[in-house]
């Protein structure tokens, strides 16, 4: 009886090692600017190349932080644009970045957040015309 109960709690302990010694966490990236954008994911272990994104297309993938590293600091970069942000243990198991139609990167957006692109707009001014005053 002893030894089946050494064996299950090692067996336990091997299974929670091997399952839940890192946090997951899925990035959705869309791009809604005209020019595809090569993706570099940034966390405290490494910076890697995690694919590219084509003009209005989007990549998913799945970034993993060991427990040890929690809370890490992470930068998702896309050209010249990134955004920096955290991975706690609390931190949701799906998360949305959007790269605007100018180029920069926005996120991390929950599930139920809104992203919404807006355009500039430019004020029209209308010249005033001279009067001559005859006297």
């Amino acid at each position: 009886m002893k030894t089946t109960t050494v064996l299950l709690m090692t067996v336990l302990a091997s299974l929670a090692l091997a399952t839940g010694c890192e946090k997951k966490v899925q990035l959705t990236i869309a791009n809604h600017s005209e020019t595809a954008r090569a993706l570099q994911l940034s966390t405290p272990e490494e910076t890697s190349t995690i694919g590219s994104v084509g003009a209005g297309g989007r990549l998913v993938t799945v970034l993993k932080v060991k427990d040890s590293e929690l809370p890490a600091q992470c930068r998702l970069s896309a050209g010249a644009a990134a955004q920096s942000f955290a991975v706690t243990k609390e931190s949701p198991d799906k998360w949305w970045f959007h790269i605007t139609k100018d180029g920069q990167v926005t996120g991390p957006y929950g599930e139920k957040d809104v992203h919404t692109e807006t355009e500039k707009t430019m004020d029209v001014t209308t010249p005033v015309g001279r009067e001559t005053i005859l006297k």
